[in-house]
């Protein structure tokens, strides 16, 4: 197994596509290899052009996410599901993963409405040649139930984007996550936090540089030395929601982290 470094280009806030090029400009310096980005902020920019604007800069397009109903013919045109226009995008930038953030429902229907609708988007985006992967927060596990049911409920097809920050914020044993869902990972989204959750639903993001506060992350990139993931390569992600500082530096201090952790694998 090959680990390569992407940077999630959530630091950068909106407006995002107006500043593609300094953007990648910086997430090339800072040492990694690709990017990820939300799917809001690249449809409006054709998928050839931004491959072009990633491969001037060294970069591939390695993930976007999106979360709601994929399903949803009122989000798209000509009667095509939000899904459809998604995958249309992602299979002409070259990208093989599209990962979706939800189950935000307090509602057991709704929740199971919701995995039903992933198992069968799971089986649509593979047909493309793209894996979905379910991203979690913090709420599918302090919400009892909803982790266990998305993982039983659901086919392979639906792999995991595991983000350790949130698991650590849940209160979850991170490595016992990771071990036992292995064979479901198809990235990893690494995520510090000043500070550990209290069992509540809030969003206090209070994230830091990777390595700079609390979640285990070098325990993390230990486990991943010995290999236990299938998927290859395997995509290791920044993610840092806010910064004190700047989003350049944010960037940087999260590369050389993942760069020195992760070296050599």
């Amino acid at each position: 197994m090959k680990i390569k470094l992407a940077c999630q280009t959530i630091t950068w806030g909106e407006n995002q596509s107006e500043r593609f090029d300094h953007i990648f400009s910086t997430v090339k310096k800072a040492g990694y290899e690709g990017v990820e980005i939300g799917f809001r902020h690249i449809k409006e920019v054709p998928p050839e052009k931004l491959v072009v604007q990633l491969a001037e800069h060294g970069l591939v397009l390695v993930a976007s996410h999106i979360g709601g109903n994929l399903e949803d013919r009122d989000q798209a045109g000509d009667e095509r599901s939000v899904l459809d226009e998604t995958l249309d995008y992602l299979v002409a930038a070259g990208c093989s993963r599209l990962l979706f953030s939800g189950l935000n429902d307090e509602s057991a229907d709704a929740v199971a409405d919701g995995i039903a609708m992933l198992s069968r988007s799971a089986e649509a985006t593979a047909q493309r040649g793209v894996r979905l992967l379910y991203h979690n927060h913090h709420w599918e596990f302090l919400r009892r139930g909803t982790m266990d049911s998305l993982l039983s409920n659901t086919q392979p097809s639906l792999g995991l984007c595991p983000d350790v920050g949130w698991l650590y914020r849940a209160g979850v044993d991170v490595m016992s996550f990771l071990k036992a869902n292995a064979s479901r990972i198809g990235a990893l989204h690494f995520k510090d936090f000043a500070t550990p959750g209290d069992g509540k639903i809030a969003f206090n993001l209070d994230t830091v540089p990777l390595g700079q506060g609390l979640v285990p992350l070098r325990e993390v990139t230990d486990w991943l030395r010995t290999n236990p993931i299938q998927t290859d390569p395997l995509w290791v992600i920044a993610e840092q929601d806010k910064c004190n500082g700047s989003a350049e530096e944010a960037a940087i201090l999260n590369g050389q982290f993942l760069n020195e952790t992760l070296k050599g694998i």
